[in-house]
């Protein structure tokens, strides 16, 4: 497989038992097995799957949720999933580890009212939960209706504009995700080498991420990951100082860090790889969102991502498709949509003034999850 080959070579038929001759190459190293701290069941594994008809009435009280929120929208396409998985991971080291999830995902494409003469502005959600019934239609039919109407209404800025920007979760969670060639893997300590300030630090100092695989009540919480090595909590950034990647156990040599139980085991077809599980930007318990948003004297609050980032990591710049409100005096003054929000990716992680308390996570590679936050120096252009 990709970490390592046995090779023999001889002549004749092959024999079993040998003689095998002296081996020449490097040994496969094994980590010794370890005893993962200890960890209780989550009584929500155990709840019985949602049924064909709950799922339905759940999906049907979403559709009347947006249409009473939004008179005309409608739900073009749902699909709901609810699953468990168990599996054990065994090896001749003495290695034996039980593994069990228990996901549920949501997929949403709405469409809002038809306007005279023009398509009918769409959006949609990728949602993951522990379990299906924590979905709740009032919020996501909210969240959808707020959408829909930014899009049919809104317009980009008539030319680029840097001011004051107050990312919502979803839109904060892509640049997170677009950023992990930074953060996952020994190669990060490379690409992080140029962009330190004269303090040293990579970030503002609200920028505090961490990753941890049995973050308490996270989509994949577990107290090993796929190899069978113990999960735990490790700080990759703390208050704007890099401290080191996100290393499975074969990377321990390639970069300096402790290693963490990361990897991931798509299915058991597949060879296990490292990457985030529950990847988050610290927040600010004391800093409610309207709080953030009246702090804002001139600006944008931008609501959702409408597209993936585009990351040039050689030219030190990104842009991700956004919309959103024009905000002045801390109150909303009209929709912004076909609107891209760019700038530098060093002056995105220092630009960071100030971090909500509304964590959440969005599915992306991995859970990455982030609060609202206040982030100057960067631009909106159409």
């Amino acid at each position: 497989h990709r970490r390592g080959s046995f090779f023999i070579a001889g002549t004749g038929e092959p024999d079993p038992a040998g003689p095998w001759p002296e081996p020449a190459g490097r040994p496969i190293e094994l980590p010794e097995p370890m005893a993962p701290k200890p960890w209780n069941v989550p009584s929500d594994f155990d709840t019985p799957m949602i049924g064909e008809s709950e799922g339905l009435k759940l999906l049907e009280s979403l559709g009347r949720e947006l249409a009473s929120e939004l008179p005309g929208a409608r739900l073009l396409r749902a699909v709901l999933e609810d699953g468990s998985s168990e599996g054990e991971v065994i090896s001749s080291r003495g290695l034996r580890a039980r593994l069990r999830h228990r996901v549920a995902s949501l997929y949403l494409e709405a469409a809002g009212p038809a306007p005279s003469g023009r398509p009918a502005a769409t959006a949609t959600l990728y949602l993951y939960a522990r379990e299906a019934r924590r979905f709740h239609p009032p919020a996501l039919a909210r969240r959808l209706a707020d959408r829909l109407a930014v899009a049919a209404a809104g317009a980009p800025p008539p030319g680029p504009d840097a001011a004051e920007c107050l990312l919502a979760p979803p839109v904060m969670a892509r640049l997170l995700a677009g950023l992990l060639p930074l953060l996952v893997g020994p190669q990060s300590t490379a690409y992080l080498s140029g962009r330190r300030d004269r303090r040293g630090k990579i970030g503002s100092d609200l920028l505090t991420l961490l990753d941890n695989g049995r973050l308490q009540g996270g989509a994949f919480e577990s107290p090993v990951d796929g190899e069978g090595v113990p999960c735990s909590e490790v700080v990759l950034v703390e208050e704007g100082s890099y401290r080191q990647p996100l290393l499975a156990w074969w990377q321990e040599s390639a970069a300096p860090g402790t290693p963490s139980g990361c990897s991931r085991r798509a299915s058991w077809r597949d060879i296990p790889a490292p990457g985030p599980t529950h990847l988050y930007l610290k927040p600010d318990a004391r800093t409610p969102v309207a709080a953030l948003l009246g702090a804002v004297e001139r600006g944008y609050y931008l609501l959702d991502a409408t597209g993936g980032a585009r990351f040039d990591f050689g030219a030190d710049r990104f842009a991700l498709p956004v919309c959103g409100f024009a905000v002045a005096g801390g109150r909303a003054q009209a929709p912004v949509a076909g609107a891209w929000l760019c700038g530098g990716i060093g002056t995105l992680l220092h630009g960071i003034r100030a971090v909500g308390r509304d964590l959440a996570f969005h599915p992306l590679d991995g859970m990455i999850g982030t609060p609202t936050v206040l982030v100057t120096g960067l631009e909106l252009r159409g």
